[in-house]
């Protein structure tokens, strides 16, 4: 009888360790933004079989919808990972005017943390998220799950994270170090202290950035030809560049951001183990495509082609260390962008389309001249973002004036400029509610508390001028469907062609097999 027992108890065992280990053992979120999801097709037959072609020819392929107003870093991160829209998860910017405190807000800067790696410094914490992210799933799951999250800006790495991640780690433009905040740890661990020392950032600064066939030649030879104008491809003085502006800044502009991010991936899945044991790990990797520089080049250009190969060799190289150190079949990845290139006006000229750069600087001091000349002097507007314009809504009760029709009358006014398409008032969107159309973005990306009074959109071939090219506030895109592409272990085979990215959290929890955040959307 025990024997029976005994050879019944050593089945279950074997049956349980076999579905241990048809799981996944790690999540591997690969989010990358300024993309041109066309790129793909572009230079699909000199793209290696190992890169993105792995991921989106062996992996399932969807169309998601952001659903709503734009997309933009930090904002799509967190709707990725907590499967909500920015009217629920609160993450509605990069900033907001916060009217209690009577001060610009940014979306991950905190009072209460300061940076490691840099000191007295303000940190980072994703304190302005306002729900459970993949991560926190997985750690209400299994406690012994780790979660950690890499990004070149400390935004993305920050929202993409959560308030359960083990660590955030983002690249210090000061020092070109890898920096955290005490949100997560007292202090940076060893293996990043010990990997900080080698300073690859200085190695990338030295070699400067040239095309990816030309790595093998004479660089000098390279920078004199193209110096005086007779060179067929580009280089880029990257140290020259480090002296003249003293930031580390420049290599975001470059493709070596993304090859930053894939090494320090590497070195986190050897020092943390991550995918080793049945306690499965999340590890979100944010890669980008010349970041703040990225208007600076035309989308067939050389450097976005450099971009592209390089960035499809980054991931071959980590999907060959994911192989080798966890195991075909044991991890699954998900690809997608966030604030994904447009054409320019430029570009869109080529084809006879008539566009044009809106400016909400030049548009709001005409609307400042306006609400003075209709309701006499004062600083009737505090302050103003992407797409959105705060009132001072103090003043406003103090003169006795409505609300409503001021908002109203700023929407006419609004409406009148060339490049803009809708108008809306925080007043509709909070008393109406549209199930279609144009309205519905808005009303998604619309928070009562964060939002301004009034927010509008440009028309589709119109892009925001932005003030300088370090200018966040005028960042976006209005590409909110991307591609989404899942490939490895526990991937459904009966995916639909369409959804909305706030599915994709609750498509990870059933690979994961863990219970959807309470918090998330159905």
């Amino acid at each position: 009888m025990k024997k029976g027992i005994l050879g019944f108890l050593l089945i279950l065992q074997g049956m349980v360790s076999m579905a241990a280990e048809n799981k996944t053992k790690l999540i591997v979120g690969i989010t990358v933004s300024n993309f041109y999801p066309e790129w793909v097709t572009i230079y699909k037959n000199d793209l290696a079989e190992g890169g993105l072609k792995r991921i989106c020819g062996q992996g399932r392929e969807m169309m998601a919808d952001y659903r709503y107003l734009y997309s933009q870093t930090g904002v799509d991160q967190a709707t990725i990972y907590t499967g909500l829209l920015p009217s629920e998860h609160g993450v509605i910017a990069h900033d907001w005017y916060d009217r209690l405190r009577g001060k610009r807000q940014n979306n991950v800067i905190s009072d209460n943390c300061l940076m490691l790696g840099e000191d007295g410094v303000k940190g980072l914490s994703p304190e302005g998220l306002q729900a459970l992210t993949l991560g926190c799933a997985m750690k209400m799951n299994n406690v012994f799950s780790k979660v950690y999250s890499v990004a070149v800006n400390g935004e993305e790495a920050v929202l993409s994270g959560g308030s359960c991640a083990n660590m955030a780690i983002w690249l210090s433009e000061e020092s070109g170090k890898w920096i955290s905040s005490d949100y997560y740890a007292d202090s940076l661990p060893g293996w990043l202290q010990a990997y900080n020392a080698k300073m690859e950032s200085d190695f990338f600064i030295r070699r400067g950035w040239m095309a990816l066939g030309n790595e093998d030649g004479n660089a000098t030879s390279l920078r004199l030809k193209n110096k005086i104008g007779l060179g067929n491809n580009f280089y880029y003085d990257l140290a020259q560049a480090k002296r003249k502006f003293d930031t580390y800044r420049i290599l975001k502009a470059t493709p070596y951001a993304n090859t930053l991010v894939t090494d320090l991936a590497l070195e986190l899945l050897k020092t943390e183990q991550l995918g080793h044991d049945n306690d499965a790990d999340l590890l979100a990797l944010n890669f980008s495509c010349l970041d703040y520089m990225n208007r600076d080049y035309g989308v067939y250009s050389r450097e976005f082609q450099d971009v592209v190969m390089r960035l499809d060799r980054d991931v071959e190289k980590l999907l060959n260390e994911l192989d080798s150190r966890v195991g075909k079949g044991n991890y699954t990845v998900f690809l997608t962008f966030s604030e994904a290139r447009e054409l320019l006006p430029e570009e869109l000229a080529k084809m006879r389309l008539t566009s044009g750069y809106f400016s909400i600087f030049k548009a709001v001091a005409l609307l400042k001249s306006f609400l003075n000349l209709v309701y006499g002097e004062g600083e009737w507007i505090l302050d103003y973002d992407a797409e959105q314009i705060y009132l001072d809504r103090q003043l406003i009760e103090q003169k006795k004036i409505s609300l409503k029709e001021m908002q109203d009358k700023i929407a006419d006014f609004m409406i009148e400029f060339e490049g803009v398409g809708h108008v809306l008032t925080a007043y509709s969107l909070t008393h109406n509610a549209s199930s279609a159309g144009k309205e519905v973005l808005f009303q998604n990306a619309f928070s009562q508390k964060r939002s301004g009074d009034i927010l509008y959109s440009l028309v589709p071939t119109w892009i925001p001028t932005l003030k300088e090219r370090e200018d966040n506030y005028a960042r976006y895109s209005k590409r909110n469907r991307v591609p989404l592409y899942l490939y490895g272990a526990g991937v459904p085979q009966d995916l639909p062609q369409e959804c909305q990215m706030t599915a994709l959290l609750p498509m990870l929890c059933r690979i994961l097999e863990v219970p959807v955040p309470y918090t998330a959307g159905k």
